[in-house]
């Protein structure tokens, strides 16, 4: 009898038996990339990296709407704004100065007064 016998990885199942076997070595380490991408995504620093780009392109668009109006060349107008944003992101991620403590809020205890009641006389 004359037939074809494939590949030790193939295992009768055709061209998706080496597909599955990629996507099984391929999944732990896609499992591992989406967790850490995560981890980044939902850190402090991605939230003031967002917000500071967030401020900085309001910012842009003013001034470049400010710079059309008063006629400046647009070209070289969105040229200084974009150099601009690019030192405030940059100075965002390296950390942009000391970081600040939060002052904890001295609490003052006061003695309670002890209330005393008495049922017969009135005050």
């Amino acid at each position: 009898m004359n037939y074809h016998i494939g590949a030790r990885y193939q295992r009768g199942r055709g061209i998706g038996s080496i597909f599955s076997g990629l996507m099984r070595g391929f999944a732990p380490i896609a499992r591992m990339g989406l967790n850490f991408g995560k981890r980044v995504v939902t850190s402090d620093l991605a939230k003031n990296i967002a917000g500071q780009a967030l401020d900085t392109g309001k910012k842009l668009a003013l001034n470049m709407a400010a710079d059309l109006l008063e006629g400046r060349n647009v070209k070289d107008s969105a040229q200084e704004q974009l150099d601009e944003a690019r030192k405030n992101i940059a100075t965002t991620l390296r950390g942009g100065g000391c970081r600040k403590r939060k002052k904890r809020a001295i609490k003052h205890f006061t003695k309670k007064q002890r209330l005393t009641y008495n049922l017969l006389h009135d005050d």
